[in-house]
């Protein structure tokens, strides 16, 4: 497997090893892979609160018969909440 990480965490897995924390490069991703199979009983959302509720919302409104047809600038507001979010950026409003 090939894996492209951040410059920032390279460096950070640089700083475990060269410390003496973890052998390896390896070491410590597995280390970092253990550590979340721990959290999976933690429920961890894979959607942050914020879109949750929106997409609730708009569920409700398409049950109360409020919904209205998809316009192209609303597919590409669509586009880029996702691009944000996928990017990192939780701060998009939904």
């Amino acid at each position: 497997m090939e894996l492209h990480l951040s410059q920032q965490s390279e460096q950070y897995l640089e700083q475990l090893v060269s410390g003496g924390l973890y052998p390896s490069t390896v070491a410590a991703l597995e280390a970092a892979v253990a550590a979340l199979r721990e959290k999976k009983d933690e429920q961890v959302p894979l959607v942050c609160e914020e879109h949750r509720a929106a997409v609730e919302q708009g569920l409700a409104s398409a049950e109360a018969g409020l919904a209205r047809p998809m316009l192209p600038a609303d597919w590409a507001r669509l586009r880029q909440i996702a691009h944000d979010v996928a990017s990192g950026n939780k701060s998009t409003n939904a």
